[in-house]
C-alpha cells in the first residue's frame, strides 16, 4: 500500500507528516480523550560524549625503520589514524615500543627516509658488519648504558614521513626518556594548497632521499628538495628544529595521475634522479620519465610537461609498478600479464613479458574473478649484493607470496611461489632484518596478519601474530553470571551494599563478543582491554602449585640457568630451567641443598645468598657453603607449627601458633648462622606477614583478625629501653581478614601498604609515619574471591603491584597521593596469551615473581606465573592495549547472540556459501552444536530426531540469513518457550523464517566428554518478498517483509497477521520499547508506532505516534534516555547512519508530535550495532554511578557501546547541560592548541565566542573523549586553558560542577589549583575505561 506525505499545521508550524492512504481515509471510532490544553513538552538539552574504547586494528603499511638507533630491529605498524613501533625480538616476536594517535588527522600515506644500518655480526667474536652503503659512523649504534640513554643522542639513521589528510608533512623519530621509554620527537611542514585534490596521495622518496614527491590524485604533483641526514644530524645536534624541506616546486599535468616513482640510477652514476609517472587520460594512459642531476634547480627541471609514451592497453593501469635495483628497470604488473620495463631513458620503454610462478587459488581468496597481486617488498640485503642483482617477494591478496631475482643482464633469473600464508595481504607487507633469513610481516583488511620466518631452502614458519579482528559485522555483550539475570534492584542493591562495606552478591563484568573476519580466518573475537602477557613457556606440573620462587644457582660452574622454587600443598619441589628455556628438569632432594620435605612458606635471592623457609625449617644457601636451621630448635618450642613466613635482607618474622595462641618471631641472619631476636604474643589469628620500615626502624607488619575484624599490627624489629614492645594496632574498616601484605616503601613523611582481604578487596593504606594514629584507606574491587598481592617492579614505575585471585589477575601502577589520600591511579587487568593458541582462555593467575635478578637478560617484565599446576614464563608488555581472543569457526560469522539459559553463544555462520547455526562455548571456544531434524510418522504420537549437518531450512546455497533474534514466547494459556528465530533471503529473493528450538543435551558423565546442545526447527514459514527485520514481544513477532510491516501471533501452530503498517522504506531495526514499536528504516529515520492502545486495537492497522521531519539513513539504534523525564513515553532514542554519523532524537511526551534533534555526532566510521552492557573491570564496576552531569542511561553501572565494521568500539554517555559546556569548551580550546594538537591546530587566540559552547548546531552538542583523553595523559589543561578570560570561563563552569562545594570554601593562592584539579578529576571519571 502506498503512502502519502502532507503537511499539518501543529504549534503555529507546519511540519511534514508521511501517513498511509488507508490511515487518511480511516474514521476512528474512538477519539481520543484531550485532557485541556497542557504547554507542550521541550526536549531536553543534553550533549554526547563518545570516546574510542578499542581502536580498529586494520595496519595499512609495515615499514622497516629505524627511528631509535642502528642496534635497533623496529618496524613501524601504520593504521588511518596511528602509528605503533615494534621491535622484532630475538625469539622472532613483535615487542610494542612507543605508539603515537594525536594526528588529529587520517594518515594518507607514509614511508621511511634515510639508509638502513642494520647490524651482522658475522664472526664469533661478535665482530660487526654494517649492511648497506651508509658513511653513518658506528656511533649510531647508540648502546645505552644501563638502561638510561646518552645525554646527546644522535640522529637515528632514519626518519618516518606521514602525509596527513589534513595537509602536513611529518617526519618522526624515536628519542629515550630518563625512564627508559621511548617517546616521539617530531616536525611537520604544511603542505601549501587549500584546493588541491588528496595530496600525498601518491608518495614517493628516491634511493639517495635526497627528494620527496608528493601527488594529488589528479593534475598535480610537488616535488621537494630534503636537506641530506648529514645536514639533519648538524642540526639536532645543535640543538636546533629540524628543517627537512630544502626546497619544492610543483608541476601541473593532465590527467590522473595512476602511479608515480623513482627509479634506480645507473651503476656509478648515483647522481642522476629518473622519476617515472603513469598519467591516465580519456582512452588513453602515458609514461612520463623526468630526469635530472641532483642539485639541480627544480624550477628548471619541472618548467614543462613531458609528454612521455603512450601505453599500450595491456599496460595501460598496472596494479603495481616495482623500481629496481638493476638497469635503471622497473617490473609491470596488470592484472593479466607481468612484465619488466627498461631502456626508458633512451627511447620507447621496452616491455619483457615473464611468467609468474603462480599457484592455484587459496581457500582466503574471496570473489569470482582470478586474484590481484597487491604488494612487493625488497628484502635486505648486504650492499655489495645489489650491484648486480636484484630480489623481490611480491604479494597476492589471497596470501600466496612469490620470489622474484632479477640480473643485471638478463630479465627475470627466478620465480619460485615460496608459500601460502593464511592471511589475506594488502599494502601491509614488509621483510624485516634477520642474519640468517629474512623476516616476512604480512597483514590485510580481513583476518589477522602473521610474522613468517624465511630461511634459505626451508618452507616458511609462522612465529608470530598481528591481532586483526576487522571485519566486524555484529555483536553482542555476555552476561558472566550463571544465575539469569541481575535485574536494576539487584544491582542497585550490590552497589549499595559495596558502598556500605557490606557482602555483595557476584557481580561479575559482561564479555564482548564480536563476529569478525571472513572465510577461513572468520573467528568470534572477545574484546579484552589490558596489559598482554606473552608465554614464552607453558609447563604443566603434576600437583597444584600455591606459590613459587625464582632464585639463582649460585654455583656458575655447576648449572646454567636458573631455579624455580615451588611450594606445593605439602611438600616442596625445585624445578631447573635452562637460560634459553628450552631444558627443565626436576631436582632431586639429595641433589640441592633445600627443604623438599615440607611447604615453602616464603623465599629471598638476595646479596649473593638464598634464604628458604618451610613450616619445619630454615635454610641458607651461599656460593660457598649451606646450613639447615629446624625452627623449632630456634624459637625453643618444640610443638609449635609455623603459619606465615616473611624474609626482608638480614630480617625474618615467622608467625607461630600452638592451639589458639600465635605469636609473632623476629629472626636475624648473620651469614649461614640464625638468631632469635624478639617474640610478640598476639590476640587473636595472624592471617598474614611483610617486612618493611615505618619511621625509618624496620619493623613487622602483621595482618590480625579477632573476629569482629581485621587489624594492622606493626611491631618493632628492634626491641631496646628506648623502645616499646606494644605494636602500633590499626582497625581496618572491613568485615574480611587480610590475606598478603606488601610495603610499597617510604616516602614524603609515610608508610604505603598494599593489602589483599578474603573478600576480593585491595586496601591502600597510608599511613602517616609521624603520628601513626593518622591513616587513610582506599578501596578497590577486584572479584568475589580472596586477593593476594605481590611486588610487580616494572621498568617505569617500581611500585607497581600485581593482584591474583581466581579471577583475572591485574597490576596496579602510579601511585600518587592527593586530597583523596593515596591511592594507584591506573590498574588494569593482565591478559596471559599464547601466541600458538590465540583462543586460550585467560588462567586464574595464583602467584607471580620476576626473573630479572636471576636472569640479567632478561628485563623486569619476565615473569613467572602460576595457574594451578600450570608454570607460565611470560613478557609482560609496557602498555595497556587491546588484547583479543579469537575463536576459529572457519567461516565467516554473520549474527550472533548469547544464551544466558544455555551459557553458550548463539551465532551463524557461512561456510562456502551455506549458512549454519552454531552454539560455541564462550569459556573454551568449542563447538557444541548438535543439529536435529525432526520427522513425525503418521498415526504416531512420538517424534523422531535424526542428526543433521543443517537444520531445516540452512545449508542451501546462495541463502543468507539477514537477522537472528531471540523469543521468549508466552501464550495466553501459560506456555513458555525460548527460541530463536532467523529470518533467511532465499536465491529467488524470498523470505524464509525460521523459529528454532534449543536446549541441553544430556551428556554422559565420563570424563572428557564435552556438553553438547540439541536444536532443531520448530516452525518454518515463507514469504513472498525479503525478510527485512524482526523483533518480537511476549505473544508476538513483528515482521518487516519489503515494506510491509506485520504483527504475528500463533493460533493452532499457525503464524496469524493481527496488525499491518505500510513504511516508506525497509526496516533496517526494530524493537519494542516501552509498548511502542520502534521501526527503523533505510530512508527515512525513525518511525514510532503505536500497536496495543484502544485506536490500535480496533483496527487492524498500527498507529503512527511520532516519525522524523528529515530523511534520514539508519543502521541502527538504541534507547539511552527514558531516565531523563517521569512522563511516560518521553526518551531518546541513538541512531547511526552509514555517514559515520550519529543522532540523538527526542520523542515527546504527546502523540503525533515530530522526533527533534538533540545532538549530532560524527565519527571515524558508522556504527553497525549499539549494545548495553556491565563491561567495565570490577574495581570500576562498583564506582560508575552518575556523577558531575552524568545522565544515567541504562541500569546503573552499564554503558552504551557501538561497533563499526573497521573493528573499532565505541563508548557513549550522555550529559547534562552543565557538563557537555564545560567539556565542550575544554574540546575547544584543545582543538586550538599544540599542546594537544601539533599538526592540525589553528592556535588561534580568538575571542570568547569563538570557544563558547552552542547549542546549534547539533554537532555541536557533541563531545569527543578522545581529545579530552589526550589533554587527562598529557596534563596540560594548564597550557590549554591559561588565558585570563578563558580561566574565568572555566571557572564558572566548574564552579556548577563543584558536588562537595570546596571550591567555593577555599579561599587564597591555592584556589586555582583546586580548579584545576577539580577538572582532571572530571576527565578521570568520564574517560575511565569501560572494558
Amino acid at each position: 500500500m502506498s503512502s502519502l506525505q502532507t503537511y499539518v499545521l501543529e504549534n503555529d508550524q507546519w511540519v511534514a507528516r508521511t501517513i498511509s492512504a488507508e490511515e487518511l481515509m480511516r474514521e476512528r471510532t474512538a477519539p481520543r480523550q484531550r485532557m485541556g490544553r497542557q504547554p507542550p513538552s521541550k526536549p531536553p538539552t543534553c550533549g554526547l560524549l563518545t570516546k574510542t574504547v578499542i581502536e580498529s586494528p586494520v595496519v595499512r603499511w609495515v615499514l622497516p625503520v629505524q627511528l631509535r638507533c642502528a642496534r635497533y630491529n623496529d618496524v613501524a605498524l601504520i593504521s588511518d589514524h596511528s602509528v605503533q613501533i615494534c621491535q622484532l625480538g630475538h625469539d622472532g616476536q613483535l615487542q610494542d615500543i612507543a605508539r603515537k594517535n594525536d594526528f588529529g588527522s587520517r594518515i594518507r600515506n607514509a614511508l621511511v627516509m634515510g639508509a638502513p644500518e642494520y647490524i651482522r655480526r658475522g664472526t664469533e667474536d661478535g665482530t660487526h658488519v654494517k649492511g648497506e652503503d651508509s658513511d653513518t659512523e658506528m656511533a649510531y649504534l647508540c648502546a645505552p648504558v644501563s638502561g638510561f640513554p646518552f645525554q646527546n643522542a644522535p640522529l637515528p639513521p632514519q626518519l618516518l614521513i606521514l602525509m596527513l589528510e589534513r595537509g602536513y608533512l611529518v617526519f618522526l623519530f624515536l628519542r629515550q626518556t630518563p625512564t627508559g621509554a621511548w617517546d616521539f620527537v617530531s616536525t611537520s611542514h604544511k603542505v601549501p594548497g587549500q584546493r588541491l585534490v588528496c595530496p600525498g596521495f601518491h608518495m614517493a622518496i628516491d634511493p639517495s632521499w635526497s627528494y620527496l614527491t608528493l601527488a594529488c590524485s589528479e593534475n598535480l604533483f610537488i616535488m621537494y628538495q630534503l636537506e641530506s641526514m648529514e645536514t639533519l644530524r648538524a642540526q639536532y645536534a645543535q640543538g636546533c628544529r629540524l628543517e627537512p624541506i630544502k626546497d619544492k616546486h610543483a608541476r601541473a599535468v593532465k590527467g590522473i595521475i595512476h602511479k608515480i616513482e623513482f627509479l634506480q640510477p645507473l651503476h656509478g652514476n648515483e647522481e642522476q634522479i629518473i622519476l617515472l609517472i603513469i598519467i591516465v587520460q580519456p582512452e588513453v594512459s602515458r609514461l612520463a620519465v623526468y630526469e635530472w642531476e641532483r642539485g639541480c634547480p627544480l624550477r628548471e627541471v619541472f618548467s614543462e610537461e613531458k609528454g612521455g609514451y603512450r601505453l599500450d592497453d595491456a599496460y595501460r593501469m598496472p596494479l603495481l609498478v616495482v623500481p629496481l635495483k638493476v638497469r635503471s628497470a622497473f617490473l609491470v604488473i596488470t592484472e593479466r600479464i607481468t612484465a619488466t620495463c627498461s631502456d626508458i631513458l633512451s627511447g620507447p620503454p621496452t616491455f619483457t613479458p615473464f611468467e609468474l610462478a603462480n599457484g592455484e587459488d587459496t581457500e582466503l581468496h574471496h570473489g569470482t574473478h582470478e586474484p590481484l597481486w597487491t604488494a612487493w617488498t625488497r628484502p635486505i640485503r648486504h650492499h655489495p649484493f645489489h650491484a648486480n642483482k636484484d630480489v623481490i617477494y611480491l604479494a597476492r591478496e589471497d596470501g600466496l607470496i612469490n620470489f622474484l631475482e632479477i640480473g643485471d643482464e638478463s630479465a627475470i633469473e627466478t620465480s619460485v611461489g615460496i608459500c601460502s600464508v593464511n592471511c589475506n595481504i594488502d599494502s601491509a607487507f614488509a621483510c624485516l632484518f634477520q642474519p640468517l633469513g629474512d623476516v616476512l610481516v604480512t597483514g590485510g583488511d580481513s583476518g589477522p596478519g602473521a610474522v613468517w620466518n624465511v630461511e634459505a631452502r626451508q618452507h616458511p614458519q609462522r612465529i608470530g601474530w598481528i591481532p586483526n579482528w576487522s571485519p566486524t559485522v555484529d555483536f553482542v555483550v555476555a552476561n558472566s553470571s550463571t544465575k539469569g539475570t541481575i535485574d536494576d534492584h539487584a544491582r542497585n542493591s550490590v552497589a549499595l551494599a559495596h558502598a556500605n562495606g557490606d557482602p555483595v552478591s557476584p557481580l561479575q563484568p559482561d564479555r564482548i563478543f564480536a563476529c569478525s573476519g571472513r572465510g577461513i580466518m572468520g573467528a568470534i573475537t572477545e574484546f579484552r582491554y589490558g596489559m598482554q602477557a606473552k608465554i614464552g613457556l607453558d609447563l604443566t606440573y603434576s600437583s597444584h602449585i600455591r606459590q613459587c620462587w625464582a632464585i639463582s644457582t649460585l654455583d656458575e660452574s655447576l648449572e646454567d640457568g636458573f631455579y624455580l622454587l615451588l611450594a606445593l600443598p605439602h611438600r616442596s619441589a625445585v624445578l631447573h630451567l635452562s637460560g634459553s628455556l628450552t631444558e627443565v628438569s626436576e631436582k632431586d632432594d639429595d641433589t640441592i641443598p633445600y627443604d623438599l620435605s615440607s611447604t615453602t612458606l616464603a623465599a629471598e635471592d638476595a646479596d649473593n645468598r638464598v634464604v628458604q623457609i618451610t613450616t619445619t625449617h630454615i635454610i641458607l644457601v651461599t656460593p660457598t657453603k649451606h646450613s639447615r636451621h629446624p625452627i623449632a630448635d630456634i624459637i625453643k618450642e618444640p610443638s609449635v607449627n609455623v603459619a606465615h613466613a616473611t624474609i626482608q635482607g638480614s630480617k625474618i618474622a615467622i608467625a607461630i601458633y600452638s592451639g589458639s595462641t600465635f605469636k609473632v618471631v623476629v629472626l636475624n641472619v648473620d651469614d649461614t648462622s640464625i638468631s632469635l631476636r624478639h617474640a610478640f604474643e598476639i590476640e587473636g589469628e595472624v592471617t598474614c606477614l611483610a617486612l618493611g620500615k615505618f619511621a625509618s626502624n624496620p619493623v613487622v607488619m602483621a595482618g590480625l583478625w579477632h573476629g569482629r575484624g581485621p587489624t594492622l599490627a606493626i611491631f618493632p624489629t628492634e626491641v631496646s629501653n628506648q623502645s616499646s614492645e606494644t605494636p602500633i594496632l590499626i582497625e581496618l574498616q572491613s568485615k574480611f581478614a587480610l590475606t598478603s601484605i606488601i610495603s610499597s616503601g617510604e616516602q614524603s613523611g609515610g608508610v604505603t601498604l598494599v593489602a589483599g582481604t578474603k573478600n576480593g578487596d585491595v586496601l591502600t593504606i597510608q599511613l602517616d609515619s609521624s603520628y601513626s594514629a593518622s591513616y587513610e584507606v582506599s578501596r578497590d574491587k577486584y572479584g568475589m574471591s580472596p586477593s593476594s598481592v605481590f611486588p610487580g617492579t616494572m621498568i617505569e614505575d617500581s611500585s607497581s603491584i600485581f593482584v591474583c585471585g581466581d579471577a583475572e589477575m591485574a597490576i596496579m601502577t602510579k601511585y600518587v597521593t592527593d586530597q583523596q589520600g593515596g591511592h594507584f591511579e591506573e590498574l588494569h587487568r593482565v591478559w596471559p596469551t599464547d601466541v600458538y593458541d590465540p583462543g586460550m582462555p585467560s588462567p586464574s593467575i595464583n602467584s607471580v615473581t620476576t626473573l630479572h635478578q636471576q636472569v640479567p637478560e632478561y628485563d623486569q617484565s619476565t615473569l613467572v606465573m602460576i595457574a594451578g599446576p600450570r608454570i607460565l614464563i611470560t613478557e609482560l608488555q609496557r602498555r595497556p592495549k587491546p588484547v583479543p581472543r579469537s575463536l576459529p569457526v572457519r567461516g565467516t560469522p554473520v549474527k550472533i547472540l548469547y544464551s544466558q539459559r544455555l551459557e553458550a553463544l548463539v551465532t551463524v555462520i557461512s561456510r562456502n556459501g551455506l549458512a549454519s547455526l552454531h552454539f560455541l562455548d564462550p569459556t573454551t571456544g568449542h563447538d557444541i552444536s548438535h543439529p536435529l531434524k525432526i520427522q513425525r510418522e503418521k498415526g504416531k504420537p512420538a517424534t523422531t530426531y535424526y542428526e543433521v549437518d543443517y537444520i531445516d531450512g540452512l545449508g542451501f546455497a546462495s541463502a543468507g540469513v539477514v537477522s537472528l533474534s531471540r523469543w521468549r514466547y508466552k501464550s495466553a494459556g501459560g506456555y513458555h518457550a525460548d527460541w530463536y528465530v532467523l529470518s533467511v533471503r532465499k536465491e529467488d529473493d524470498r523470505g524464509l523464517l525460521l523459529i528454532v528450538s534449543a536446549e541441553p543435551e544430556n551428556t554422559p558423565t565420563e570424563t572428557g566428554m564435552p556438553r553438547r546442545i540439541r536444536f532443531w526447527t520448530k516452525f518454518k514459514s515463507v514469504y513472498g518478498g525479503p525478510i527485512r527485520s524482526v523483533t518480537t514481544t511476549e505473544q508476538g513477532l513483528f515482521l518487516c517483509v519489503g515494506n510491509h510491516l506485520q504483527y504475528n501471533i500463533i493460533e493452532q501452530e499457525r503464524f496469524k497477521v493481527t496488525k499491518k503498517y505500510e513504511l516508506p522504506s525497509p526496516a533496517s531495526w526494530m524493537q519494542v520499547v516501552d509498548g511502542r514499536l520502534h521501526v527503523l528504516t533505510t530512508k527515512h529515520s525513525l518511525i514510532i508506532l503505536d500497536y496495543k492502545s484502544d485506536p490500535a486495537i480496533e483496527s487492524d492497522q498500527m498507529v503512527q505516534l511520532h516519525t522524523d521531519d528529515t530523511c534520514r539513513s539508519c543502521l541502527h539504534s538504541i534507547e539511552v534516555g527514558s531516565f531523563l523525564s517521569a512522563e511516560r513515553h518521553q526518551s531518546i532514542t541513538m541512531l547511526s547512519d552509514p555517514m559515520c554519523g550519529v543522532h540523538g532524537l527526542w520523542s515527546p511526551s504527546e502523540d503525533e508530535r515530530p522526533l527533534k534533534l538533540v545532538f549530532r555526532a560524527e565519527l571515524q566510521a558508522s556504527v553497525r550495532r549499539f549494545v548495553r552492557g556491565n563491561t567495565r573491570s570490577p574495581w570500576n564496576l562498583f564506582k560508575n554511578r552518575p556523577r558531575y552531569g552524568c545522565i544515567q542511561s541504562g541500569p546503573p553501572g552499564s554503558d552504551i557501546l557501538g561497533l563499526s565494521i573497521d573493528g573499532s568500539l565505541q563508548s557513549f554517555a550522555l550529559l547534562s547541560e552543565d557538563a557537555w559546556r564545560l567539556l565542550r569548551f575544554i574540546q575547544n580550546l584543545a582543538m586550538a592548541s599544540r599542546a594537544i594538537y601539533p599538526y592540525t591546530s589553528s592556535s588561534k587566540a580568538g575571542d570568547d565566542d569563538d570557544f563558547e559552547p552552542e547549542v546549534n548546531p547539533k554537532l555541536n552538542m557533541h563531545v569527543d573523549g578522545d581529545i579530552l583523553q589526550r589533554c587527562l595523559d598529557k596534563h596540560v589543561l594548564e597550557e590549554v586553558i591559561s588565558e585570563p578570560q578563558h580561566v574565568q570561563r572555566f571557572r564558572e563552569l566548574l564552579e556548577v560542577l563543584d558536588e562537595g562545594k570546596a571550591l567555593l570554601s577555599t579561599q587564597g593562592t591555592g584556589r586555582d589549583a583546586l580548579y584545576y584539579k577539580l577538572a582532571y578529576d572530571i576527565l578521570r571519571y568520564y574517560l575511565t575505561p569501560v572494558l
